[in-house]
């Protein structure tokens, strides 16, 4: 299979017109319509549907655009790490992270990688978990971290697990509900809530606790995208949160907001590192698993007091899936 007719069967999925994809691509319309017709041949099924209105994708070509994006990606991220070496990098990192890894998890073990290796270029993406998958999937971004949400991943992504976080509900110091040593979601009915937006693990997983206690969803709230907004505004009202002991950690020991566990948690979310399965790793983002792993079983030894948890194997952290491959030096392949 020649690459560059995937290149040009993704070019015509984006403009939908072989006319638009062959201007795109400097090239005239006859010869786009025979590349395609060629690549149709060689495997024996149609990628495209000519209609009144343009080109559709058949299921065969959604499935081969996915393959092109990742090889556009990695084409361009090659081209990229050329352009480092010439001034004096090492190469590039990119990272898709939820807000949950923000707080102690990427920084720490951003911050190992680059004890060890100096002169690299660390990207961190803050993304919706559908948009950090996608990036996983076409080779955009190397690995992901982020909770793991009740539906599985795409076949093409790993995971393995780093540690685990307990919801819990999140109020303003002077709330009367941060006297309480538990509350159940049947007594939060009435509340005013501060809710994360619907794209995110959380809200899923904050829906999942509402339909295991058979709890109508809540009324009176305000979603956000915002972790931000989401602190503040729990802050300064008198509204409840659901969220994770670990991303509210700083504002619980500086006393800016209080924490109080759900009577029955139900679920206990796991935080998982997810690279791509089938193509192997950078020397880089070997280095960066490495190190992340490391700083995933120091905070499973330490916990969330300080004090080393009796009882608890944590030397190394669970795994899902088939290993994490090495990736071959490009310049041997």
């Amino acid at each position: 299979m020649d690459p560059r007719r995937l290149v040009e069967l993704l070019r015509i999925a984006e403009h939908g017109s072989y006319t638009r994809a062959a201007a795109a691509q400097g090239i005239s319309q006859p010869a786009l319509s025979n590349s395609i017709a060629i690549l149709e041949k060689s495997l024996g099924v149609r990628v495209l549907e000519r209609t009144r209105h343009g080109a559709t994708l058949t299921e065969f070509g959604r499935l081969l655009t996915t393959y092109a994006e990742a090889l556009q990606s990695l084409l361009s991220r090659a081209a990229d790490d050329v352009r480092l070496k010439k001034l004096g990098m090492e190469g590039s990192l990119v990272v898709g992270v939820s807000p949950v890894a923000c707080v102690e998890l990427v920084p720490n073990a951003i911050a190992r990688l680059k004890r060890e290796t100096p002169n690299i270029l660390v990207l961190i993406h803050e993304w919706p978990d559908d948009q950090l998958l996608a990036g996983v999937r076409t080779g955009e971004i190397d690995a992901m971290i982020s909770p793991a949400g009740p539906f599985s991943d795409p076949p093409e992504v790993e995971r393995e697990t780093l540690l685990h976080d307990v919801a819990i509900v999140i109020v303003q110091p002077r709330n009367e509900l941060a006297r309480r040593k538990s509350v159940s979601l049947k007594e939060l009915r009435d509340a005013q809530w501060v809710l994360p937006s619907s794209h995110t693990a959380m809200w899923r997983h904050i829906e999942a606790l509402f339909a295991a206690e058979s709890v109508p969803w809540p009324v009176n709230y305000v979603s956000t995208n915002s972790i931000t907004a989401l602190k503040s505004l729990v802050m300064c009202t008198d509204s409840v949160s659901i969220s994770s002991r670990k991303l509210m950690k700083p504002e619980f020991e500086a006393g800016y907001l209080a924490c109080v566990p759900l009577r029955r948690p139900h679920f206990v979310r796991e935080i998982p590192l997810r690279p791509r399965r089938d193509i192997a790793l950078s020397p880089l983002t070997q280095r960066f698993v490495a190190a992340v792993r490391a700083v995933a079983a120091e905070m499973g030894q330490v916990g969330e007091t300080g004090s080393p948890q009796a009882g608890r194997a944590t030397s190394r952290p669970r795994r899902t899936g088939r290993p994490v491959r090495a990736r071959r030096d490009r310049t041997s392949s």
